[in-house]
């Protein structure tokens, strides 16, 4: 099964690494090259349809991280279909051999029957009853089965829908439906029952039944069953149903595997080599701890020659291994990120201090959109509109509110008094960060249009670094869908 990983190393040793921006043409000659034959194009254009691209020089371009992980949930989703596609076809096979020896001994020996039931509902209970519970019982020979109405049932036509089979023994010709009636933590009660003759059950059709109930002394209480019988047509049927899923499942198994083919075989030698790679480093610690035992067990004749050399060997697969890892680590964040990150952060921590002095709501809001969009992965554009939208109002609310920042630079303790006595000095210090922070909104205005235009993925994984501090953002894809033709 195809990792992320090799995917992405794949692709590297064949000339396009994973932040690269590429076109369908360039990312589908690769695949053509290293599977060595034609990446079938209808395949490809669902890949394409669950990546973003994004419009450079007025053609589509994909980021090749996305177009990966997109191959490998393929990978995934494919193999998890063929795995139950297999369940099924596994199930329906057994259920169509039981069907054939069934409909075998029916055919044969006329003492063996089978009788198929389809227990509908109950019909006119009266009300007055005020029963809390109900079920029904089935009686044939020495096999006894309960049905029970479905969880929200009317109490006057209880609906039940379940299946019923019987072997029917011989010299038995008479099944027993018996209605029971419980309330509250009664017993429960016989209410009425119904007899089902087994000889007026004709073995070419299905028979709707209607049977009605009495009560112990044989009075009709003016209430019925109905059902559904059959006994010898119905296995036929059935097998015919198996015939046709099994085709319908052989059919989709061999389309889910030929998908997956295509979808790994541009990445087979490379998962060939990792895997075989994986079984030398396990090969040689296996041989080194044998050997160490070895040398426990013998000190008078320790094997000095072998150890150093072994030594070596796995020195070679751990730096082989460190190699394969730094594939494993998080990218670092995109440039524009990494920017718009301590950006961001600057703005937001102008932001506090002026709003701890002179009241925006308005600037609180947008800091924290901000926030969200950074460290709760908000990237979609309708939030980087929101955000914008919010940052150019306060903008326009600044603007409005300029001519009372310049009154309050003017003003001194005296002509002043709502910031207080002695306050001049932090009154102005408030100010120059306001009219700072007034210009820095226009570069976080022109960062959020990055951010749209670049249009960064929130489905993918990155590490930013501010001041020495590394931080992720961005998780895993966990979910795309995946439609075989």
């Amino acid at each position: 099964m195809l990792n992320l990983q090799t995917v992405l190393r794949a692709f590297e040793e064949n000339g396009l690494k994973q932040d690269k921006q590429c076109n369908q043409d360039e990312i589908l000659y690769k695949l053509d090259m290293m599977g060595k034959r034609d990446f079938d194009r209808e395949i490809a254009e669902q890949i394409f349809e669950q990546c973003r691209p994004t419009q450079q020089n007025l053609k589509l371009v994909y980021r090749l991280a996305d177009v990966s992980q997109t191959l490998v949930d393929a990978s995934l989703i494919l193999n998890e279909k063929i795995k139950k596609a297999e369940q099924q076809l596994k199930q329906i096979t057994q259920n169509k051999i039981i069907c054939e020896k069934q409909l075998a001994e029916t055919s044969v020996y006329s003492d063996t029957r089978f009788l198929f039931l389809t227990l509908l509902s109950a019909k006119n209970i009266p009300l007055k009853l005020k029963y809390t519970n109900c079920h029904i019982q089935l009686i044939l020979g020495v096999t006894n089965l309960i049905a029970k109405p479905e969880q929200q049932y009317d109490r006057v036509n209880p609906e039940f829908n379940q299946d019923f089979e019987f072997q029917i023994p011989p010299l038995i010709t008479t099944l027993t439906i018996q209605f029971f009636i419980q309330t509250n933590a009664s017993s429960p009660i016989l209410w009425g029952q119904a007899y089902l003759q087994i000889q007026q059950i004709d073995d070419q059709i299905v028979k709707d039944l209607e049977l009605q109930l009495k009560d112990p002394q044989g009075r009709e209480l003016g209430a019925s069953i109905e059902l559904e019988a059959q006994i010898h047509q119905y296995l036929q049927t059935q097998l015919q149903k198996f015939d046709q899923k099994i085709y319908t499942l052989e059919n989709d198994l061999n389309e889910y595997r030929t998908d997956l083919d295509v979808v790994e075989r541009p990445f087979k030698i490379k998962l060939f080599k990792e895997q075989s790679f994986k079984q030398q480093k396990n090969d040689i610690f296996e041989q080194f701890d044998q050997n160490q035992q070895m040398n426990e067990m013998d000190q008078q004749n320790p094997n000095q020659l072998q150890v150093p050399e072994h030594k070596e060997q796995i020195l070679s697969v751990l730096q082989s291994e460190k190699h394969l890892e730094q594939f494993d680590e998080t990218p670092d964040a995109p440039e524009i990120l990494q920017h718009g990150v301590i950006i961001f952060t600057i703005y937001g921590l102008i932001t506090l201090f002026v709003c701890s002095a002179k009241p925006s709501f308005l600037d609180v809001l947008v800091c924290h959109g901000l926030m969200f969009t950074i460290f709760m992965d908000r990237f979609e554009p309708f939030h980087l509109k929101l955000v914008g939208g919010g940052l150019v109002a306060s903008i326009f609310y600044d603007i409005l509110w300029m001519k009372q920042y310049h009154l309050w630079w003017q003003s001194d303790d005296q002509n002043n008094p709502e910031w207080g006595l002695k306050a001049q000095t932090l009154l102005r210090f408030v100010l120059i960060f306001t009219y700072i922070q007034f210009l820095y909104k226009f570069v976080v205005c022109y960062y959020i249009y990055q951010f749209h235009r670049e249009s960064i993925d929130p489905t993918k994984r990155y590490i930013f670094t501010i001041w020495r501090i590394q931080y992720k953002v961005g998780k895993n894809r966990d979910s795309s869908s995946w439609q075989s033709q």
